[in-house]
């Protein structure tokens, strides 16, 4: 039983992991010509709003959690991060996410990645480091070097969330990104905009972009709400596996820093 439930929940690692990310084209060229309206102020220059927002979690309509994020800033250096708890039957989990980078040419440069989970089975820690003048990744609480060829286009799990933000802004629509897992491991994701539609969170009522992966498995669906208004913000995430609902996460509070 134990394992079906960890199997279950194990999506909880990272917020939109949407463990993954690109973004195709959307459904008809009148949302698309409207999207262009939205962001084409915005592509001049990249810009990441400060934020903090909370979330309630839900699975089968019924609530299991709460989750948090916030994006800090300090010149060009930035932090996004990420804490969630859930519990479910016997099974709980706790995990603080943290991303540190900086922005370049309006590509974003991780610098530090660190994940710490808690709760039922063993805690863990899992770290990145990454050095763009050496161009070297370190890995673990050892920061031990990683032995892989160096690869300029580098995102960890939460700092590709800010550069779709960027990307978004832009007017772009298909995105692919170089994502490292928590191992240091590279993976492709790949994600596609979809349609614009209006959503009842706690919250409120708000218009919102869903996103969609793709590349994966048909037996996994990924979906995410951002919100122009809220400059891109995650306001909606879901997810299910082998036709079974993983978990909603509904934005309930957002505060402009």
């Amino acid at each position: 039983m134990m394992m079906t439930m960890n199997k279950k929940w194990r999506l909880w690692a990272s917020f939109f992991c949407l463990t993954t990310v690109s973004l195709s084209t959307f459904c008809s060229s009148g949302l698309a010509a409207a999207m262009e309206e939205q962001v084409a102020p915005a592509a001049q220059a990249a810009v990441l709003q400060p934020f903090e927002a909370k979330y309630l979690i839900y699975r089968s309509g019924k609530k299991h959690g709460e989750a948090s994020r916030y994006l800090k800033s300090e010149g060009s250096s930035y932090e996004l991060g990420y804490h969630s708890k859930i519990s479910w039957l016997i099974f709980s989990d706790e995990r603080n996410e943290r991303s540190r980078f900086y922005l370049q040419d309006g590509r974003i440069k991780p610098t530090q990645y660190l994940m710490q989970r808690s709760g039922t089975g063993p805690s863990r820690h899992y770290e990145l480091n990454l050095d763009w003048a050496d161009k070297s990744l370190k890995v673990d609480k050892s920061k031990k070097l990683k032995k892989v060829a160096w690869n300029d286009n580098w995102l960890d799990l939460l700092s590709f969330h800010s550069q779709i933000v960027l990307d978004l802004q832009a007017g772009k629509t298909d995105f692919v990104y170089d994502v490292l897992n928590r191992h240091g491991e590279s993976r492709n994701y790949k994600y596609k905009v979809a349609t614009e539609e209006w959503l009842s969170l706690p919250f409120g009522k708000i218009k919102a972009i869903r996103i969609e992966r793709y590349g994966q498995s048909p037996d996994k669906q990924v979906y995410a709400w951002v919100a122009p208004e809220l400059g891109y913000l995650l306001v909606r995430l879901w997810q299910s596996e082998d036709n079974v609902e993983q978990f909603d996460v509904q934005l309930e509070s957002y505060q402009p820093q």
